[in-house]
C-alpha cells in the first residue's frame, strides 16, 4: 500500500484550455457614470472571456444617435489607454469584444450625447476554463446545455510534458459515459499517441499514466456516449494533470482518518441551545518515522511549494492515501509546520497533519 502527494499541476495560466462547449457568462446592465444629455446606452451579449471585466463606454464626440462617437476601454486595458476611439454609434448592436455589445438610444433632446457621457457595465463567467486549476472546489468549468456528444477538453502546454497522473475532481459525468485521456505531438487527434481509457467513479476520478514514453504538447479529455441520465451539463470543479510525490517510506501506524463538524452555535426561540451544522470534512494525521535525510528534504519541498510565500497562498494538495483504492484520495490543506525531529545520524521523525478542502 503506497501512498502519494500531487501538488505539481501542468495546467496553469499559460496553458491554452479549448473546450468543446463552455457555459457563457453574462453582461450586467450599463451603470450611467456621467450623462449630461438625455440618451442612453444598453450592453448585451453573452460573455466569452474568462476574467470578470468592467467594461466603460465614454462619448468622445458629441451629437445624436450616428454622429456621435464613442471609446471603450475595459479593466484589462492599460492604464491611461482605449480598446478603440472615434467608434460611430449606433441604434443596433456594436461588437466590443468577447461577446459583449453595445447600442445607443437618443433621449428627449438634441444632442443626445454631451463629450464625456460615461457608462460601465460588468462581464463575468462563472464557469470559465480557468476555474479548473484554481483549487477552489467552490467553483466549477461548466458545458454548454445540452453537452456535446463527443465532448472534449483540449490543453496546450506550449511544450512538450511528461505527466504522470490525471484527476477530475468534484465532477458529474455519468457512469454510463466513455472517458479517455489523450496526447498527441500535434492538434490533429485522428490517431493520437497516447490513448488510455478512465475508469468512471463518482466524486472524484484519478487515473495513473500507463503509457511510455508519454513527453506530449497536446493532451485532451474525451467523453462520448453519455448516458440519458447525464446532467444537462458536463460540470468539473478541477482537472489534475501533473506529477506526483511517493515517499521511500510509508507513514506508520497510529495514522488518524476521521470527520471532523464545522458547527455554528445557535439557539431556539426558547433560548435553548441549537448547534447549526454548516459542513462536515475529513481529517487525516499522519506519522513518519525513520525517515532519511533525502526524503525530509523532499517533504520540505512539497511543503513550501503548498505554502507559497510568493504567491502568499496556502494552496491544498491531492493526496492519494492508498494507490490501490481510488477511492482514499483527499484534497486537503497542510495545517500546522512542518516539523522533523531528528531521532539517529540519517533518521527524522514528524507527522503531518490534513484537513480536507470543502466547497
Amino acid at each position: 500500500m503506497g501512498h502519494r502527494f500531487m501538488y505539481q499541476n501542468l495546467i496553469d495560466e499559460e496553458t491554452a484550455i479549448a473546450a468543446t462547449s463552455v457555459e457563457k457568462g453574462f453582461v450586467g446592465a450599463g451603470v450611467p457614470r456621467v450623462t449630461s444629455a438625455g440618451g442612453s446606452m444598453i450592453f448585451s451579449g453573452a460573455y466569452a472571456g474568462d476574467d470578470p471585466e468592467v467594461y466603460s463606454v465614454e462619448i468622445d464626440a458629441p451629437g445624436d444617435v450616428g454622429s456621435a462617437r464613442f471609446k471603450w476601454r475595459k479593466t484589462s486595458t492599460p492604464a491611461g489607454g482605449w480598446e478603440a476611439s472615434n467608434i460611430p454609434t449606433s441604434l443596433t448592436d456594436i461588437a466590443l469584444d468577447s461577446g459583449v455589445k453595445v447600442r445607443f438610444a437618443g433621449g428627449a433632446d438634441s444632442p443626445a450625447f454631451a463629450l464625456g457621457d460615461h457608462w460601465q457595465a460588468t462581464a463575468n463567467r462563472f464557469y470559465s476554463p480557468k476555474r479548473l486549476y484554481d483549487l477552489d472546489p467552490a467553483t466549477k468549468m461548466r458545458s454548454a446545455s445540452p453537452p456535446e456528444d463527443p465532448w472534449s477538453l483540449a490543453l496546450d502546454f506550449g511544450a512538450e510534458k511528461s505527466p504522470d497522473v490525471f484527476i477530475a475532481h468534484l465532477h458529474n459525468f455519468s457512469p454510463g459515459t466513455s472517458l479517455r485521456i489523450q496526447a498527441n505531438r500535434s492538434a490533429d487527434w485522428r490517431a493520437p499517441a497516447l490513448d488510455e481509457r478512465l475508469a468512471w467513479r463518482n466524486g472524484t476520478l484519478i487515473h495513473y499514466l500507463a503509457t511510455v514514453p508519454r513527453s506530449y504538447r497536446h493532451w485532451r479529455l474525451v467523453m462520448e456516449g453519455a448516458a440519458a441520465d447525464q446532467d444537462a451539463y458536463l460540470e468539473v470543479s478541477e482537472i489534475y494533470l501533473g506529477g506526483y510525490f511517493e515517499p521511500a517510506d510509508h507513514f506508520w501506524f497510529g495514522n488518524v482518518v476521521g470527520e471532523e463538524s464545522f458547527e455554528e452555535a445557535g439557539r431556539t426561540e426558547n433560548m435553548a441551545e441549537h448547534p447549526v451544522l454548516l459542513n462536515r470534512g475529513r481529517t487525516v494525521t499522519l506519522p513518519y518515522e525513520r525517515i532519511s535525510d533525502e526524503q525530509r528534504g523532499e517533504f520540505l519541498t512539497m511543503y513550501r511549494a503548498v505554502k507559497n510565500v510568493e504567491t502568499l497562498r496556502a494552496n491544498p494538495l491531492f493526496v492519494h492515501m492508498d494507490v490501490d483504492d481510488p477511492a482514499s484520495i483527499i484534497l486537503a490543506h497542510f495545517t500546522g509546520g512542518f516539523l522533523p525531529r531528528q531521532t539517529g545520524p540519517d533518521d527524522f521523525s514528524f507527522e503531518l497533519v490534513l484537513k480536507e478542502r470543502l466547497a
